[in-house]
């Protein structure tokens, strides 16, 4: 059902009339198909699975005539992709419309040359490549000036044209080889991290490597997508070692070099503001970061990956500063997003993680209650929390910290104490196998020993107070930017939540 959602999503903005394509009847006379019932269903979320397809429909799930419908639905649902309204439509940048722009008119190009329309052909590729040099569309513009080369050879011979448009290919060809090799670096760090949020150290000597080799193409190729690669890496390198001066350094040469291009990608700067963000909130400076994410924010399309990352960043952010009711409204709008059911499962983990920490804070009385109107704080339950995250549950130096630290707070505000005693008890041993002195991660150690102290005794304010105050003054040393630690694993500054579970102990 995603590839349905994802369809319908995008032709929303079609009259029915211009979707006869997808919604014709069956046999002459009938007005309401199937096609036509299923297609309203998608867009106003009624169905969302193929069960509820199925039911809707009156069709046994599992049957041949429901998958033959889904099969069929599915390819009239791509006809009209082709004519989307980008022009117009609010869903697209400029750089977007551009791009497609390119796109589409490389589809007539193939039809012309392969109906030996080669005149046709012609006037188009000598288009396209103007107009693909001056937004980046690398690819479609060596493909149009390979054919103008050979053209102006075999068709109609020009010695000057033909040098004009072989300079262009060998650049074209150059800055294809670049891009590939810069995209393929950033996949190559980027890749270890996504589903791991532990120290790995051994990322910025791979990215360092990498970089050695796209130094070369650094001088003559200035595309946005190598630009993105490169600076990727680059990025990555300094994040994997924490060094986040020297990242938010980074990401302002990359927005710079992006910026006086006569073209953007809104989605690539936005990437690099939405590090910035991340780099000045490890740094203490909270109110910058959130300035900048917001400003950011803005620029988004309401939906878009670009969107929720940017938001995951504003939550996060906004958590560490104190922020709750701004934490509280942006998890909301994420949650009631109805794209959001498309993300990736580990984008959900990450807002599961997240909307956990705004639910205690809720709970125990720094939020207004007043200030959701969703419900979804009152449907939050534990035990189905901690049941889907199974993929950041396994990242055991990672973001498995702040889950269990999560679980800890909800069992202290129960006043589960004796369950709270058996997660302490844990924690002790978790610590000790997973946060050895020398594995970094020192505030997470520091944090970790002062709320073990209650471990196997009974949990009385005053003795807990005395018994961490010696961790937590070592820990109040130590800036949360400390670099040893990636920028996820602390939810809550641990200082925080160590007033929190005072707060939360019987006198």
């Amino acid at each position: 059902m995603t590839e349905l959602l994802e369809l319908a999503k995008v032709v929303d903005s079609y009259k029915l009339r211009q979707l006869e394509v997808l919604t014709r009847p069956l046999r002459p006379g009938v007005q309401e198909t199937r096609y036509r019932i299923m297609y309203h269903a998608l867009i106003n979320d009624q169905v969302r699975t193929e069960t509820e397809a199925a039911h809707l429909l009156g069709l046994d799930a599992k049957g041949r005539p429901f998958r033959r419908f889904l099969l069929e639905f599915r390819r009239r649902l791509y006809p009209p992709l082709l004519f989307l309204d980008t022009d117009n439509s609010p869903h697209f940048n400029e750089t977007q419309k551009a791009n497609f722009h390119c796109l589409r008119r490389m589809a007539l190009f193939k039809s012309l040359l392969y109906r030996n329309c080669l005149e046709n052909a012609r006037v188009v590729a000598e288009e396209v490549v103007e107009l693909a040099t001056q937004y980046d569309v690398t690819l479609v513009a060596l493909e149009a000036a390979t054919f103008l080369k050979n053209y102006y050879i075999t068709q109609y011979p020009s010695r000057e044209k033909h040098f004009y448009y072989k300079a262009y290919t060998e650049q074209f060809r150059h800055n294809w080889t670049a891009e590939n090799k810069a995209l393929q670096s950033l996949q190559a760090v980027v890749a270890p991290a996504v589903k791991k949020k532990s120290n790995q150290s051994d990322l910025a000597q791979k990215a360092r490597e990498l970089l050695t080799c796209l130094e070369s193409y650094v001088p003559d190729c200035s595309t946005i997508l190598f630009f993105a690669g490169y600076y990727g890496v680059k990025l990555t390198e300094k994040m994997s070692l924490y060094r986040w001066d020297k990242a938010a350094e980074i990401c302002d040469s990359a927005l710079s070099q992006l910026q006086e291009k006569p073209c953007s990608s809104p989605r690539i700067i936005g990437f690099f503001l939405i590090n910035k963000a991340t780099c000045l909130a490890m740094l203490g400076k909270y109110q910058e970061a959130l300035s900048l994410n917001l400003e950011n924010a803005s620029l988004e399309i309401e939906g878009s990956r670009g969107w929720f990352a940017t938001l995951e960043v504003q939550v996060s952010v906004a958590l560490k500063a104190g922020e709750y009711a701004l934490a509280l409204n942006c998890a909301e709008q994420v949650f009631l997003s109805p794209k959001f059911s498309l993300m990736p499962r580990i984008t959900h983990e990450t807002w599961q993680i997240l909307f956990a920490y705004i639910v205690v804070i809720q709970l125990i009385g720094k939020i207004d209650h007043k200030a959701t109107q969703s419900g979804l704080i009152h449907k939050f339950k534990l035990i189905k929390f901690l049941n889907n995250v199974p993929i950041y549950s396994k990242d055991k130096r990672g973001l498995n910290i702040s889950i269990l630290l999560v679980q800890l707070l909800f069992l202290m505000h129960q006043k589960d104490y004796a369950s709270a005693q058996e997660r302490l008890e844990a924690l002790r041993k978790y610590r000790v196998k997973y946060f050895r002195v020398d594995a970094g991660n020192y505030r997470t150690q520091l944090f970790l020993k002062a709320i073990t102290t209650m471990a196997g005794s009974t949990i009385r304010k005053n003795k807990f107070v005395k018994k961490s105050q010696p961790y937590i003054s070592l820990l109040s040393e130590t800036p949360i930017g400390h670099p040893d630690q990636h920028y996820r694993i602390e939810v809550i500054p641990y200082e925080t939540m160590w007033r929190w579970i005072i707060e939360m102990i019987d006198e």
